[in-house]
């Protein structure tokens, strides 16, 4: 007995627990809905509009791309050997064929004056031999001639590695960084120095298919800088890419020369297309636009009540956007006030 009243005692106080939960989750849900704001749709909220017109106006775009180096190499060595003399720091300006770090060819330029008294020797010996009327055979001169050919190529090579220890600026530009110091053993491959030249930088922006037709190899065009405001850059377009990345965009390279070194590799440089006058097309203001770029949409007033519709837009400038379909000469456009619109709201139009 004492079991079947513990029992009914459990589930009385289970499922008094249970009512009392929902209760307080109701309570709850009905407090949230009182906190969220719901629109009166008897109330006609206030905003601004425009109305779809035809007509002419300028087009613009805008592509902001970043700055490279015209060229820029890492500088690395072809040999091995310890450094004896470094001729460079970071930031450094070097010229075309400047020392960057000598390393040690004690032991090859030893090896050069040797090769070069064999040589001197074998020379004198083919001139006696020649010059002999007698007693000399074919074979010895045709040996005298080899050791002269053989010693010359000895010499040759040896020229040329120890041309290999003189580490030398490919071209003009900015030692941007240094990975050696005096005393360093270095191996064939080792990357010594980055160098990089920024006389003239490059431009490298994104452009999608409709705009890509405005820009043509050679083409002169003007470049502005967040950095340097009010100033504007003249640039070249060196390359229009053939084929669209994945995002369907094509790249274009502009070349910007930079003879005061104003510019720098990395900063952001914007190209702006202005001054293409469309023909006769339907225009609204870019305010008037909500939804995605994937599927734009406007409030359209019809009879006081503000109706959501699906538009295609096409080309724009700062203030109005292109319409391709979805609205008509005529149509009125909420403008302003959209933050309390939805589909079917009363409007009331400001004055």
């Amino acid at each position: 007995m004492n079991k079947q009243i513990k029992t009914v005692a459990t589930v009385v106080i289970v499922g008094a627990v249970i009512a009392a939960t929902a209760f307080k989750l109701l309570n709850n849900k009905k407090e949230v809905q009182e906190k969220v704001y719901h629109p009166d749709v008897n109330t006609a909220a206030m905003v601004q509009v425009d109305t779809v017109k035809a007509g002419s106006f300028d087009l613009s775009s805008s592509f902001t791309g970043a700055f490279s180096p015209n060229r820029e190499v890492v500088v690395g060595t072809e040999t091995s050997g310890k450094v004896i003399k470094v001729n460079v720091e970071e930031g450094n300006p070097v010229h075309a064929g400047q020392l960057i770090a000598q390393l040690d060819a004690g032991v090859l330029q030893a090896q050069l004056q040797a090769a070069q008294a064999t040589y001197e020797r074998a020379s004198t010996t083919l001139s006696r031999y020649q010059q002999a009327a007698s007693g000399v055979t074919q074979l010895q001169i045709d040996n005298a001639n080899t050791d002269v050919l053989t010693s010359k190529a000895q010499i040759d090579q040896l020229k040329k590695q120890i041309s290999q220890h003189t580490i030398s600026a490919p071209f003009s530009g900015i030692i941007t960084s240094r990975n050696f110091d005096l005393g360093a053993i270095v191996s064939p491959g080792t990357q010594m120095a980055t160098l990089t030249d920024i006389s003239s930088l490059k431009l490298e922006i994104n452009v999608p298919e409709r705009s890509v037709s405005n820009f043509k190899t050679g083409q002169t065009i003007d470049i502005t800088t967040d950095v340097h405001p009010g100033i504007t850059f003249p640039g070249k377009v060196d390359m229009v890419a053939s084929k669209a990345d994945a995002s369907y965009n094509f790249l274009i390279k502009i070349l910007v020369p930079n003879g005061k070194s104003s510019l720098k590799a990395g900063m952001y440089g914007t190209v702006s297309l202005r001054n293409t006058v469309a023909g006769d097309v339907l225009t609204i203001p870019r305010s008037a636009l909500i939804g995605s770029s994937l599927k734009p949409q406007v409030y359209v007033v019809e009879n006081g009540v503000a109706k959501l519709r699906d538009i295609q837009t096409g080309s724009g400038n700062e203030t109005r956007v292109e319409v391709t379909s979805g609205l008509q000469h005529g149509d009125i456009v909420v403008s302003g006030g959209l933050v309390n619109l939805q589909d079917g709201s009363k409007v009331s139009i400001a004055k």
